[in-house]
């Protein structure tokens, strides 16, 4: 685990044992502890419980467990209360992520549907995690983000 009061040198003893023990199953760290200094290779799962309103934040936390020459595919799952304040904070930061988008990725192929969140069937996803019956009870609706 990781969190915001750890000193570094315990701080690089955990992400070690992480990235290197084959026991290892589950990694804890916030957003804030995880955004700068950190690289947690050996995660093929992220799970953002918590919004953050500026998107870049979210995006380097998730950058700690994909890093540039890694094979290992990284699922990345943001839990989003439907119905909630929250939810609309995640919508706000997905809007905030897509201006940028349509600036500077905007061509004559593109379409509006490229900058919008994909309805995904949660039965038939491609990830075995998502995939299990026990979790259909609690997932209301699962969409795709571009990369």
């Amino acid at each position: 685990m990781i969190t915001g009061d750890l000193d570094n040198d315990v701080r690089e003893l955990n992400m070690e044992r992480f990235n290197n023990s084959p026991d290892s199953k589950v990694f804890f760290g916030s957003i804030k502890a995880c955004s700068e200094g950190i690289s947690l290779v050996g995660a093929s799962r992220i799970i953002i419980l918590d919004i953050h309103l500026n998107p870049s934040v979210t995006r380097q936390a998730i950058g700690r467990a994909f890093r540039p020459g890694q094979v290992r595919k990284v699922y990345t799952y943001r839990l989003v209360a439907a119905g909630t304040l929250e939810q609309e904070d995640h919508y706000t930061s997905f809007k905030k992520e897509s201006i940028p988008k349509l600036w500077f990725e905007w061509n004559g192929a593109c379409r509006a549907e490229d900058f919008q969140l994909e309805k995904v069937n949660v039965t038939n996803c491609g990830d075995n995690f998502l995939e299990t019956p026990r979790l259909h009870e609690d997932v209301i609706t699962l969409y795709r983000r571009c990369a």
